[in-house]
């Protein structure tokens, strides 16, 4: 993990996506939201994208596709030889080389390969012994760019390098495949890199309408990091920004990873990354750098599952040896102006990652979506995410509003110090929690608030999990809890509070949490003595019309259901199948039917587990 120290500074990139520092915490107590409260979550933050392509600039993009143009290019003869450019200008390589350099300060340089095959056994494209060259490299049809040299970059320009044209470019490295000191930014051409290092490193990357293939990474497919020296967080370094463009990578290390911010809008993201798993011995500790905590791994056959931290099993454990997420935004560590012996992480009022479209399939060992500082907000897209590790998890607010999120395997799905969703489809499927507020900062007050969208969990162990709060406010929230009597479908540690919306959750009797009493919508906790059997169609309904069903993916003897249409005075029925379970009159906010055991704990401390419900007597997808 890279720590980089600067100044905290007040700059435009930190405005347009600030939630707000000091963030006032609702959920002090759940009876703040009687009466007053309306649970909306704050959408201070949520026009954030006009700045950020403003700064990133897509106009930058315009141009970049437009000058492709060969005018009074200086024709270069093909040599074994490398070639060596003295002046600005353009230039036009077509057939084998041996290398290019550029072999002065401050070069203007435009590039164009048709049909060029570049091979050294140094660096290939050489631009590494001078800095502030601008170099822009025009693709026409297939071109080629290789080093043979361990530890060598094939590409390595110390300024900035733009790639545009309609052609591909193939790369091979020992090293890292393109390396740029400065900004990096690609539009319309199509990239194919292998590299032993990274195969893209750059102080920024910025791309539209291209195609990126890492066909292989020893580290991480796309990479931007801020100059060591830096002494100011900005928004001119550190940031991934990809506009509509196809890429997809097998990494060892992260599929992309920035400093400060990742910024995807639309387009189609295959990422794959395969950490190597390594044994719990001195040597590995010392050669990787790693600390008991990163042994969480036990060796399952030929696979290997992480485990809770207090695992008391007698198992050899494992840590990956490096990270390898599929999206990531590190830690930025910045001196304390307040204690200069101390440092502290970018935190909340910034988000780190947004996703506001594009297709992605995420298959990572490690995280799946990772915001290590600031925020990770997703308004848009398509998101399939299955890992070893959390699907998608911030250090501070993990916000989704729009967009299609399935989980496919986890071992928690979605985290954050706070959460919450207001929009979309979430469809989480989790080893241990499939929704869980926790943060390692004292003075973050968790919370979940659960507004809108709708939600699907399927969790091992609790289904919604705040060491928090919980709020559900709109939406439609279905939880599959887990079969262990140590967890449940729901669990806070400050309370849940319902005030809207519909709430289907199912789990076992030895840990029930109700939700609390000042809720101002009706629930209705049933339990029994005996399961109720995984796949039966769990019905609530009202002189026999169904208002909810839910069928259950595993056996249950904990149901937990609140609705607009639970009224006070009313009588209603659960229906396991064709048999009835009980008949229920609402007497108040909270109304307990059936077996005694396990229910009783209304807005007490219990873990949770997942699920699935629909109104109007559907069911909920993926066979629930």
């Amino acid at each position: 993990m890279k720590h980089i120290s600067v100044f905290i500074m007040v700059l435009a990139l930190s405005a347009c996506l600030s939630v707000g520092c000091g963030r006032e915490d609702p959920f002090v107590d759940p009876g703040d939201f009687i009466g007053g409260g309306t649970g909306e979550i704050a959408d201070s933050a949520d026009d954030i994208s006009g700045e950020i392509k403003e700064h990133f600039s897509d106009e930058v993009f315009s141009e970049l596709s437009a000058d492709t143009s060969s005018d009074g290019a200086v024709t270069v003869a093909p040599t074994d030889g490398v070639y060596t450019i003295s002046e600005s200008g353009t230039y036009l390589f077509k057939g084998k080389y041996g290398g290019i350099e550029l072999g002065a300060d401050g070069l203007s340089l435009h590039l164009i390969f048709d049909g060029a095959e570049i091979a050294s056994d140094g660096v290939a494209l050489d631009g590494s012994a001078h800095k502030k060259a601008k170099v822009v490299l025009t693709l026409i049809g297939e071109n080629f760019v290789s080093s043979s040299a361990d530890g060598e970059n094939a590409v390595h320009i110390k300024g900035s390098l733009s790639l545009n044209g309609t052609g591909s470019l193939r790369v091979t490295s020992g090293k890292n495949a393109i390396k740029v000191s400065k900004e990096l930014t690609v539009v319309d051409c199509s990239l194919a890199l292998t590299a032993a290092n990274h195969a893209v490193s750059a102080l920024s990357v910025s791309a539209c309408g291209c195609n990126i293939q890492v066909l292989s990474a020893g580290k991480d497919g796309l990479n931007a990091e801020c100059d060591d020296g830096t002494t100011e967080f900005t928004a001119e370094e550190g940031f991934v920004y990809l506009k509509n463009v196809d890429y997809s990578c097998e990494t060892a290390g992260d599929g992309i990873q920035a400093d400060t911010v990742v910024y995807i809008d639309g387009g189609s993201y295959d990422i794959k990354t395969k950490g190597e798993f390594v044994a719990d011995t001195t040597e590995n500790r010392t050669k990787y750098r790693l600390e008991t905590d990163d042994f969480r791994y036990i060796r399952n056959g030929n696979d290997y599952q992480k485990v809770a931290s207090d695992y008391m099993g007698r198992d050899a454990m494992y840590a990956l040896s490096q990270g390898c997420k599929g999206i990531k935004v590190g830690e930025i560590e910045y001196p304390d102006p307040n204690d200069p012996d101390k440092e502290i992480a970018v935190t909340e009022g910034d988000y780190a990652i947004i996703i506001a479209g594009g297709t992605f399939i995420i298959d990572s060992t490690d995280d799946g979506i990772h915001a290590n500082s600031g925020d990770l907000s997703v308004s848009g897209g398509e998101l399939t995410v299955s890992t070893y590790d959390d699907a998608l998890t911030s250090d501070v607010l993990t916000k989704i509003t729009g967009g299609t999120v399935s989980v496919t395997k986890s071992y928690e799905g979605v985290e954050g110090g706070y959460v919450e969703i207001s929009g979309g489809t979430v469809n989480i499927t989790a080893q241990d929690d499939g929704i869980n507020a926790a943060c390692d900062d004292t003075s973050v007050i968790e919370h979940i608030i659960i507004s809108g969208g709708e939600v699907y969990v399927d969790a091992g162990g609790d289904g919604i999990d705040s060491n928090g709060t919980i709020l559900i406010s709109g939406g439609k929230t279905y939880v599959a809890g887990p079969t262990s009597n140590m967890d449940c479908s729901i669990d806070s540690e400050r309370g849940t509070v319902v005030t809207g919306g519909y709430l289907f959750a199912v789990g076992p009797l030895g840990m029930v949490e109700t939700p609390a009493q000042n809720s101002t919508q009706c629930v209705v906790s049933f339990a029994r003595s005996r399961s109720i059997a995984a796949g039966t169609n769990l019905s609530l309904t009202e002189n026999g019309n169904a208002i909810v069903t839910f069928q259950t993916p595993k056996a249950c003897q904990s149901v937990i259901i609140s609705c607009p249409e639970l009224v006070q005075g009313n009588t209603y029925q659960i229906y396991g199948g064709d048999s009835s379970l009980c008949e229920f009159t609402v007497s108040k906010i909270i109304t307990s039917v059936g077996s005694s055991g396990g229910i009783g704990n209304p807005g007490g401390n219990a873990p949770g587990g997942p699920g699935g419900m629909r109104p109007g007597g559907g069911t909920a997808p993926g066979g629930w």
